[in-house]
């Protein structure tokens, strides 16, 4: 395994077991960026909970990156913890 896979693997467990010395959305932060997990524009919506219009309006306005093409996808995507860091 891979230093990175193993740092990875320790950080968890100390998240998972709470002996992590991290706040809360510093874990949330890193374990989205682990995951980095795609949402398509419906599921951004519902996971910021704004309507598809005001979603919308947040784009154009430059408040919520637009969102990205996937090879073999006509879809765009948004990825979660890019989102998250908006709400805060």
């Amino acid at each position: 395994m891979t230093l990175i896979g193993n740092l990875m693997i320790k950080y968890g467990n100390k998240i998972k077991d709470g002996s992590c010395e991290l706040t809360a959305d510093q874990q949330n932060d890193i374990l989205s960026a682990i995951c980095h997990t795609p949402l398509k524009k419906d599921e951004a919506c519902r996971f910021l909970n704004l309507s598809r219009s005001r979603f919308d309006d947040l784009v154009r306005e430059g408040k919520i990156p637009r969102g990205r093409k996937r090879k073999h996808y006509k879809e765009l995507f948004w990825y979660e913890d890019e989102l998250r860091r908006i709400t805060r």
